[in-house]
């Protein structure tokens, strides 16, 4: 990509696709993007890129990842959010302009793949949507096998938000990054079997369960393919189970390892920036780099080869980016000064050469004001 082609996009706005950019060329961009960030203020775009090529921006980016959260500025129930594009997109969009933020992550529940694969879901008025356990698709092991593959042409949820990433990208456009979201094999299954179970079936009957992630797995990249040309510049693809939260680093490489690493390469190829989200304790940060390449990991607790906040920046800082990770506790509780100085003591401890955005640990909490959301965005703003 011509570098007049480059800073044509940043100057309006627009994000070019990073991996069309040679890398050298990249570093260029945000050098020029640091030096010019000590003087004035940058846009999202350029703050975001100054952060993936690991160089300070003129401040840390911040995203407060709220998704459901922002009903009440539309007064926007939950099954709404849920099943209906234009309400969700409205959502993002009213919470994007209530909050501000550098990038849009568009989470709704991680129950959208597994409604599609027939499971019954439940759509309370004041909370997320989630799987009926009393009635799960898979029942007994034989299940793992009688499940086929769903065309996007033929489901419901997943069309649905596949729609709403297209309302974003042109609502939004590229005032901030957004981000497209899918769920990992491993936990459409555990929507769909129950998450205990699922993990005493990776034991017993491993070729069962790697049988049905690959029959998830190609639905999954369609789904993925379809957010891709949206033109949302980014993926997200949350594998919660790489970490002490499910299975054994070994049996997690073994069995969803080689499909996460097909969902990412498919990402790279439509030139998206690449993402992990995994909210687990202990995530296994090695097993994920190794396997997706990712550019970015979003977190919620230190990876289980690391004893503190410094090691993780020392070991992983320059390899990806880190996003996070304010605790969902303090979100709840907190007031806004004591989610204000976490912000700035994280910005201390990981914004040091780059490669660091401010976000909670997981979304943020559905059912509290965005009092605490607002204060991490300011947090970052005037830390600058």
């Amino acid at each position: 990509m011509a570098l007049g082609k480059i800073v044509k996009s940043l100057r309006a706005g627009k994000l070019p696709p990073l991996r069309e950019v040679p890398r050298p060329l990249l570093k260029t961009l945000a050098t020029f993007a640091q030096v010019r960030g000590k003087f004035t203020r940058l846009s999202a775009v350029e703050r975001v890129l100054t952060t993936f090529m690991h160089k300070e921006p003129d401040r840390i980016p911040v995203t407060p990842l709220v998704g459901a959260a922002g009903r009440n500025i539309n007064g926007i129930s939950f099954p709404e959010f849920s099943q209906d594009a234009e309400k969700a997109a409205e959502v993002f969009l009213s919470s994007y302009e209530f909050l501000g933020g550098d990038i849009v992550i568009l989470m709704l529940d991680l129950s959208i793949e597994a409604a599609d694969f027939g499971q019954d879901m439940i759509f309370p008025e004041n909370s997320t949507a989630y799987p009926d356990h009393t009635n799960p698709v898979i029942k007994e092991i034989a299940d793992y096998r009688r499940f086929e593959p769903v065309r996007l042409s033929e489901s419901k949820r997943m069309k649905e938000f596949v729609r709403m990433c297209g309302l974003i990208v042109d609502r939004i456009g590229f005032r901030s990054m957004v981000t497209g979201f899918v769920f990992g094999p491993l936990g459409v299954l555990s929507m769909m079997r129950g998450a205990e179970r699922l993990f005493k079936d990776c034991l017993n009957y491993k070729k069962d369960v790697i049988r049905a992630c690959e029959t998830i797995t190609e639905t999954l990249l369609e789904y993925v393919q379809a957010q891709c040309d949206t033109g949302v510049p980014a993926v997200t693809i949350d594998t919660l189970y790489a970490s002490w939260n499910g299975l054994s680093k070994k049996l997690w490489e073994e069995i969803e390892g080689p499909f996460a690493r097909e969902i990412c390469n498919l990402i790279k190829r439509n030139k998206r920036v690449t993402a992990i989200h995994n909210c687990g304790h202990g995530i296994y940060f090695d097993s994920q780099i190794k396997f997706m390449e990712p550019d970015a990991i979003s977190f919620a607790h230190l990876p289980d080869d690391c004893k503190t906040e410094q090691e993780l920046k020392e070991k992983y800082g320059s390899r990806v980016t880190l996003v996070g990770y304010v605790q969902t506790p303090l979100l709840v509780h907190g007031t806004p000064r004591q989610v204000m100085d976490e912000c700035r003591r994280q910005i201390d401890v990981f914004g040091k050469g780059g490669g660091f955005i401010l976000a909670p640990g997981c979304e943020y909490p559905p059912n509290i004001p965005l009092t605490n959301a607002l204060a991490m965005v300011k947090a970052a703003q005037q830390n600058s």
